[in-house]
């Protein structure tokens, strides 16, 4: 098995009395993508929030490449959002700045590099992401497929090792959900490690090394894609019909 880059080591946290993970624990190995499945309301997306340290665990501890991280202060944060990547479910684009300067930001931000390796670098991303050609284009002259692929070409400018994906394919249609994917898979293949929060059984399957259910603040489940397929256990078997619906 590939070294292990990002631990969760018995996850707890709560917000008031809603206790949404009492628990929880996984690994994510290097070049590997897994599947975050569970129903509205579980704490998927507060999961990959914690991670970067956008919400604080309440206990447990959140371990990157053996480096415990969940404790430090925000100050300390930034070079490990560098390698652990957020691409957020909207794509969240600056709306007053066009795509290049949406998906050159971090570099501006972040790094001492030329004008011109900025140029290059946003292009060999428009290029991954099939948008060649559209760096003048506002956000607002964009399909939503379209927002998220910016808004991934983004999160991905620095080359992290580690991409949390929330919810990429949620609201868009076939081929536009078919592109984002493609997309996700192509990074895989340059040996991105990923967690993938979606609803979006067929994708997950399609993308994912393994798949994790999250339930009640617990994993119920961690096991490959075809494991998924044919559990018995009642509750995987809710997500597996649901997506035959």
């Amino acid at each position: 098995m590939n070294e292990v880059l990002l631990e969760l080591k018995n996850i707890h946290k709560a917000f008031g009395k809603n206790k949404i993970h009492q628990g929880v624990s996984l690994t994510l190995h290097k070049g590997e993508s897994l599947g975050l499945l569970g129903g509205s309301g579980t704490g998927k997306s507060a999961l990959l929030r914690s991670i970067i340290g956008l919400e604080r665990i309440d206990q447990g501890e959140i371990i990157f490449k053996g480096e415990r991280i969940d404790h430090l202060p925000e100050n300390k944060l930034t070079p490990y959002r560098i390698r652990i990547s957020y691409s957020f479910q909207s794509g969240a684009l600056f709306d007053s700045i066009n795509v290049f300067e949406n998906i050159a930001y971090p570099l501006f931000e972040h790094t001492i590099f030329s004008y011109a390796q900025i140029k290059d670098r946003v292009a060999e991303m428009l290029k991954l992401i099939d948008l060649s050609g559209k760096e003048e284009l506002m956000p607002s002259d964009l399909s939503g497929g379209m927002q998220k692929r910016v808004g991934m070409a983004r999160a991905m400018i620095l080359n992290p090792e580690i991409i949390l994906y929330d919810e990429p394919t949620a609201g868009l249609d076939p081929a536009n959900t078919l592109n984002v994917v493609e997309l996700m898979q192509r990074l895989k293949e340059k040996g991105l490690a990923s967690i993938f929060v979606t609803h979006d059984i067929p994708s997950a399957i399609m993308l994912c090394d393994r798949i994790v259910v999250l339930h009640e603040g617990k994993i119920i489940f961690n096991d490959t894609p075809q494991k998924f397929q044919n559990s018995e256990d009642p509750v995987v078997r809710t997500f597996i019909m649901s997506s035959k619906d």
